[in-house]
């Protein structure tokens, strides 16, 4: 008996699911994003007030950002659309705002909080966002209390910082330093 082919989900597939279902195509399968747990959406909130006020609010010009929440991003090539917990784009490589639904223009920075779908963030797309070149990705652990900052690398994404709960660092590509347990999504002391 021959054994079934699956069917490569592309993707236009992808595009045609309305974007209230939360799903990514990940190598050319959907696969369903799970409700976030409270940790996880105060850490991107964190997260995202805390990065956005300085790098996309003040800094206005080629020094800037675009950051988003929950960015739908095309990876061209083999079938991949992720939703990302955070994204980012320097206004000096996208002096617009990166628009619609799903983005196509490959971001600079992405952050992932690991949830249920840990095994992706840090298997699956980490490939693939090192086959874009995607020169930040960061991973935020919230039960290891850390954040991993990992940098393009010709032969593979290097950890350039592990920073703890307890700990104020620098974290690239964003030059200012960052209480690592308010990111976390804990009160500032």
């Amino acid at each position: 008996m021959a054994s079934a082919v699956r069917k490569l989900v592309t993707v236009d597939d992808w595009l045609n699911i309305p974007s209230e279902e939360r799903c990514e195509l990940i190598e050319g399968e959907i696969v369903y994003k799970a409700l976030p747990s409270s940790e996880h959406s105060c850490s991107q909130s964190a997260i995202d007030s805390t990065i956005k006020n300085e790098f996309q609010w003040k800094r206005k010009g080629p020094n800037g950002w675009w950051l988003m929440t929950e960015a739908s991003v095309i990876y061209e090539g083999r079938p991949n659309g992720f939703i990302h917990d955070l994204a980012g784009w320097k206004k000096e490589n996208y002096p617009e705002k990166p628009r619609g639904k799903r983005i196509i223009e490959k971001p600079d920075w992405v952050c992932e909080i690991l949830s249920g779908n840990r095994k992706a963030d840090l298997d699956t797309k980490k490939w693939v966002l090192h086959e874009h070149r995607v020169p930040y990705y960061w991973i935020v652990d919230l039960e290891l209390e850390m954040i991993s900052v990992l940098e393009w690398a010709e032969k593979g994404y290097t950890t350039i910082v592990d920073a703890k709960k307890s700990e104020k660092r620098i974290l690239p590509p964003f030059d200012m330093e960052f209480d690592v347990s308010v990111l976390l999504g804990n009160e500032p002391e």
